[in-house]
């Protein structure tokens, strides 16, 4: 969310000693906190939980530090390894795994018994996977899906009813109404669009359909889950992206920019150098983007009101569905101040700082009754984002669990890069990434 392009490269992370003092405290019992995210769209979200929690903490002063994704993780593992990493952190699941592993993360279990948090308000799935050997890890924060993000207004261009759009389906072997739709919206310089006998690939100005997901998770793997493709065995099992239906997915996703020729090249939204899907949208190349909900923000500031709008994401051979993910704060295992730094985390997770996200529209939130709150905000911007939901409801994955995440990453990213631009086998691309992630 989250948002989040996936990191290429993982440091090896070392584990700091327990004793090693993080932030500073004050002979008056005043004590300062770093707290690092990488979101500045969350901001003002976070600013407001902050003022917030020091109305019943005024003792304790809240530093936000704030890096970009890609910044955000080498970042945190240098200070890992240097023993001077914030207090308390964004945690993703990608890295959670080595993370809780290394010993640099601060187990929360005896905690939250002691002050009789009530976890049922988290999803149990969302809750669960900041779990390690018994031990929980973080408090969630929010989660995402992905959803089909699209351009009201050329869609009507097109003479396209948006109400059609939430009942599209692909298969592999024709492309389905799904890929009929984006060839509607595929338009070159003459106004002809995919489907005319004078179209002109050589000479596209707006495409249907924009993907730049460095590994999959705004692109093949939600076309995967919905084609009944398992990305792992088990959470913290084997890579399982070899599977005949997920090769089907990797094809198909393939195509869309090879054989039907209706996704903006891949010379040019190639991770991780490439144009975002989003930008590619926002700037009139793309009609469509599949994307994550932490996005929505960016859609909102660079488009004008009215002119955008969600729906559920196409159906495949097993129905429709979508990858699941959820950010936590979590707290690093060093801190000089843990008793702090877990006041500060379990207000995070409740109900009245959570509302502050939901109600100004930052992201989903990870307490389950807030979710009507953060969708009558955007219902308030013009913009219905229960497609989203929609999403969440079908056919779903979580973000792989696993101790091979950056092996697979690093493989993901150089293997298929090479099939999105036709000059590779989508299987032996599948094969060469499995066999990399899990020797590990």
């Amino acid at each position: 969310m989250n948002k989040t392009r996936l990191a290429a490269l993982a440091a090896v992370v070392v584990a700091a000693p327990l004793g090693l003092a993080a932030c500073g405290g004050d002979d008056d019992g005043a004590v300062t906190l770093r707290y690092a995210f990488w979101d500045d769209n969350q901001r003002p979200a976070l600013e407001a939980m902050i003022e917030a929690f020091n109305e019943e903490h005024p003792d304790t002063t809240v530093e936000l530090e704030q890096n970009p994704w890609d910044d955000y993780w080498p970042g945190l593992d240098t200070q890992f390894a240097g023993e001077s990493a914030p207090d308390v952190f964004w945690n993703h699941v990608s890295r959670f795994p080595t993370y809780a592993d290394s010993g640099v993360l601060l187990p929360i279990t005896d905690r939250i018994e002691e002050d009789g948090l009530d976890t049922s308000i988290y999803p149990e799935d969302l809750y669960n996977s900041w779990q390690f050997e018994e031990e929980q890890y973080g408090l969630p924060k929010d989660w995402d899906s992905i959803a089909l993000v699209y351009r009201t207004d050329m869609l009507e261009a097109a003479g396209i009813d948006p109400a059609t759009v939430d009942d599209l389906e692909w298969n592999p072997a024709d492309g389905g109404t799904f890929v009929e739709f984006l060839q509607k919206l595929t338009i070159d310089a003459n106004g002809n669009n995919a489907l005319s006998p004078d179209f002109d690939p050589e000479n596209v100005e707006q495409y249907g359909l924009a993907q730049a997901s460095a590994t999959g998770q705004t692109d093949w793997w939600n076309f995967a889950v919905q084609n009944g493709c398992e990305l792992q065995s088990e959470p913290w099992g084997e890579y399982t992206i070899d599977a005949p239906e997920c090769v089907e997915a990797l094809q198909f996703t393939a195509d869309l920019y090879n054989e039907w020729g209706v996704s903006v090249p891949a010379e040019v939204t190639n991770q991780p150098n490439g144009g975002e899907a989003a930008e590619q949208m926002v700037a009139g190349n793309a009609a469509t983007v599949m994307d994550g909900s932490w996005m929505l923000g960016f859609y909102r500031d660079g488009l004008e009101p009215g002119t955008w709008a969600v729906a559920d994401n196409p159906a495949g051979p097993a129905g429709s569905g979508s990858v699941i993910n959820g950010l936590s704060n979590a707290i690093y295992a060093g801190t000089d101040h843990p008793d702090e730094a877990w006041e500060l985390v379990k207000f995070l997770g409740s109900e009245d700082a959570q509302r502050i996200a939901a109600e100004t529209g930052s992201v989903w939130p990870g307490v389950s009754s807030l979710n009507d709150a953060f969708a009558e905000y955007w219902s308030g911007q013009g913009v219905d984002v229960s497609g989203f939901q929609t999403a969440a409801e079908g056919t779903t994955v979580g973000y792989p669990l696993s101790m091979s995440d950056a092996a697979f990453g690093t493989a993901a990213l150089d293997e298929f890069n090479q099939v999105w631009l036709g000059q590779q086998d989508a299987r032996a691309a599948a094969e060469a990434v499995v066999e990399i992630a899990n020797a590990q």
